[in-house]
C-alpha cells in the first residue's frame, strides 16, 4: 500500500521531481520511477500501523536505483540523498547519501547544494584535491552564521550548532585518456563499496572516534592533555563526550575555532570535514557501486551486501534488490535510518 507525499526527500537535478511513469529507461540518465510514499503494515492497520510507517524516496531505471527510509526508531527522517546525471552522458554523474544528526537542515542543504560546489572544484585535473576543496568549502556554509537583522544574535550553523551530517558521494567521469574513473569519498561513517568480480571493496574510511588513528589525529593538538578530547561513554567513544563521530559536516560546536589573532585564543574539539578520497579506473570486472548510510552497514558486512546484490542477477529490478538488504538489516535490528544507492556498472 503506498501514498504519495507531497515532501520530496530525493534531490534530481537533472530536472523537475517527476511523476510515476511506466517508461522503460535505456540510459542512466532515464529516471523510470521518483515518487515518495509511506508504507504501513496492511495486515493491521491500527495504532501499531502508524507506528511502523517509514517516509521513503525512491528512483529506478535499469542503471541505478535509490531508496532511503526513515529508522523504525526514529521520531524524524533525517537521511537523505542525490543524483545528478546528464541525459546526454557528457557530464558527470553525480551519486550521494547524506546522514543528518541534531536534525535534518544539513543534509537538506548538502542534497540540494554540494554538487555544484564539488562540480566547480572538478574542473582541475587533480581529483583528490578537488574532492577536498569541496567538501572543505561545504562545510563552510554549513558553519556560517545565520543572515538577516537578528542573525548575529543567533546561535552559529545551518539547522544550530549541534546539526551535522556524514555523507558519501561518488563521482562518475571520463579522463582524458578515455577511462572511466570513479572518485569516492566521504566523512563519517556512509560508505562506498565497489563490487569487483563478486568482491567487495571499500573505497571509503569509516571516520569514528573509536579508531584510535582517528583519536590520536584530535589528541595531537589537545592543548590540555590532561582533559580529553574524545571520551569513552558506556563503551562508545565520543568526541567532546557527546557525538560518536570523528569527521562530519556541520556541528559547530565541536569544529576548532580561532579568534583570527596571532596569539590569540582558539579552541574546538577536532572535529573536521576532510574527507577520505579514492580514485579508481572502472575495470570490465566491475558490476556495482553501493553508497549506503550506516544504517545498513551496522548489521550487514560489506562481503554480504554484495553478494546479496550479485546473487539477485541482473533481472531482477533493483528497488526489489533496494528493499530487501533495507528489510535483512532491519530484520538484525537495526533502527536507523536507511539511504541506499545502487549503480550497475555492467
Amino acid at each position: 500500500m503506498a501514498m504519495v507525499n507531497a515532501a520530496m526527500t530525493l534531490n534530481l537535478q537533472a530536472g523537475m521531481p517527476l511523476k510515476n511513469s511506466s517508461v522503460r529507461a535505456s540510459r542512466l540518465a532515464s529516471v523510470k520511477k521518483c515518487v515518495e510514499f509511506e508504507v504501513g503494515n496492511i495486515q493491521n492497520r491500527g495504532a501499531s500501523a502508524r507506528k511502523g510507517v517509514v517516509r521513503c524516496a525512491l528512483v529506478l531505471t535499469e542503471r541505478y536505483g535509490a531508496l532511503a527510509v526513515k529508522g523504525t526508531g526514529r521520531p524524524n527522517m533525517e537521511d537523505t540523498l542525490s543524483i545528478v546525471v546528464d541525459p546526454k552522458g557528457k557530464e558527470p554523474a553525480f551519486f550521494g547519501v547524506f546522514d543528518g544528526h541534531g536534525g535534518i537542515a544539513v543534509a537538506d542543504l548538502l542534497k540540494t547544494g554540494f554538487w555544484p560546489v564539488y562540480k566547480n572544484q572538478l574542473s582541475g585535473s587533480d581529483p583528490v584535491r578537488a574532492t577536498e576543496s569541496a567538501y572543505y568549502e561545504f562545510d563552510q556554509l554549513t558553519l556560517a552564521q545565520p543572515k538577516g537583522l537578528f542573525g548575529g544574535m543567533r546561535e552559529r550553523g545551518v539547522g544550530g550548532s549541534r546539526c551535522g551530517a556524514t555523507a558519501a558521494t561518488v563521482v562518475l567521469k571520463q579522463s582524458e585518456d578515455g577511462q572511466q574513473k570513479i572518485i569516492a569519498a566521504n566523512v563519517g561513517d556512509a560508505r562506498v563499496v565497489l563490487a569487483r568480480g563478486g568482491n567487495a571493496i571499500q573505497l571509503t574510511f569509516d571516520h569514528k572516534p573509536d579508531v584510535e588513528e582517528e583519536r590520536k589525529r584530535i589528541e595531537k593538538k589537545n592543548p590540555v592533555p590532561k582533559k580529553p578530547l574524545v571520551v569513552n561513554v558506556d563503551g562508545t567513544w565520543r568526541v567532546g563526550g557527546l557525538l560518536a563521530l570523528s569527521r562530519a559536516f556541520g556541528d559547530v560546536y565541536l569544529k576548532d575555532w580561532t579568534d583570527g589573532k596571532l596569539d590569540g585564543a582558539r579552541g574546538g574539539f577536532g572535529l573536521t570535514a576532510e574527507p577520505h578520497v579514492t580514485v579508481k579506473t572502472l575495470l570490465p570486472e566491475d558490476e556495482l557501486i553501493i553508497l549506503a548510510t550506516d544504517g545498513l552497514w551496522e548489521k550487514i558486512s560489506n562481503q554480504e551486501v554484495v553478494d546479496f546484490c550479485t546473487s539477485a542477477g541482473k533481472e531482477q529490478p533493483l528497488d526489489t534488490t533496494i528493499k530487501g538488504l533495507i528489510k535483512l538489516a532491519q530484520d538484525r535490528g537495526t533502527t536507523d535510518d536507511i539511504s541506499i544507492v545502487i549503480v550497475r556498472l555492467s
